[in-house]
């Protein structure tokens, strides 16, 4: 008989930038949740039967529904726990916006920063992973451009710095969405020593991240990863089936597609089409191991085709 495991698994790495954007978010929500420790590179041998080879992390599982992207994880933690709210001032779409460039453009001044400076310290398997994502990844050519990338993050910080000089908060005086993006960045590109050093500089931006940081991670508890398998086994996906009356792409539900985003456009995961919204697409995939588990993915950053 199918079981109802309603548990928020979270599966994560400690050093993780995207897992720490999320980490904060369970702390903000109080939520409590249990965490999977999953590998920082391919394979993956207890994630990829949830995922059918996503590879990115964090992902968030509730029983045999897994939901990629932390755009959309912050959404439905959003759902589960209204308040206190990720948009505190109802402007999601300012929020949002904030949120969008920090996980693009300012994570892509970051983690170069941190790669190109401890390429020679860091695990040779982590460095293989990545240029498997992005062949253009060159360690000489990341170094190469060490200069421009600490001048842009060294002009971001004071545009940051000069917000938080009225407020708590990037913006207002309530932690939201946007804080979460912004800081998971700054978090990791303070791993190494001249970009902490740089960041610092920043009294009012200091202070921000020093307020972030004592927030914590929420309450979690460790879970094996087997044991998350053997919940997505015993469960079905649970979800509100159907096609939205104004989709525009074609999409039918049953048809059998392909999802990818929009920056990783080989990556592509199949299935089933059940569901496809303004928020979120959901396909089912029919697994040997598992039965079947539904996939949802953030309609925003990624593309869907035939299968």
């Amino acid at each position: 008989m199918t079981t109802d495991n309603r548990e928020l698994v979270f599966h994560q790495y400690a050093m993780s930038p995207f897992s720490e954007k999320i980490r904060k978010i369970f702390a903000l929500k109080n939520l409590a949740y249990r965490s999977v420790d999953q590998p920082m590179w391919m394979p993956k041998p207890h994630l990829t039967p949830l995922t059918g080879g996503y590879r990115r992390i964090p992902v968030l599982q509730i029983g045999a529904d897994v939901y990629c992207d932390t755009a959309l994880i912050a959404r439905v933690l959003e759902a589960i726990a209204p308040k206190p709210s990720l948009f505190p001032d109802g402007n999601t779409a300012a929020t949002e916006a904030v949120a969008a460039w920090a996980d693009r453009q300012l994570f892509m001044i970051c983690v170069p920063i941190v790669f190109g400076a401890l390429a020679d310290v860091l695990p040779q398997e982590l460095i293989e992973d990545r240029k498997s994502m992005r062949p253009d990844l060159d360690v000489a050519q990341l170094r190469a451009a060490a200069p421009a990338l600490r001048a842009g993050l060294h002009a971001w910080c004071t545009r940051l710095n000069r917000s938080l000089e009225s407020r708590k908060f990037l913006l207002g005086n309530a932690f939201s969405l946007a804080d979460a993006a912004v800081y998971h960045c700054l978090w990791f590109v303070r791993n190494e020593p001249q970009a902490a050093s740089a960041v610092a500089t920043h009294q009012h931006l200091s202070e921000w991240l020093a307020r972030v940081d004592a927030m914590g991670a929420g309450t979690a508890t460790d879970m094996p990863a087997e044991e998350a398998l053997q919940i997505a086994a015993a469960c079905a996906p649970r979800f509100e089936r159907g096609i939205q009356t104004n989709e525009a792409s074609g999409l039918k539900e049953g048809m059998r597609i392909g999802v990818f985003a929009d920056d990783l456009p080989n990556d592509v995961f199949e299935g089933r089409l059940e569901s496809a919204g303004e928020d979120e697409i959901v396909i089912v995939r029919e697994t040997p191991e598992l039965g079947e588990i539904a996939l949802h993915f953030p309609r925003v950053g990624y593309f869907v085709r035939p299968a």
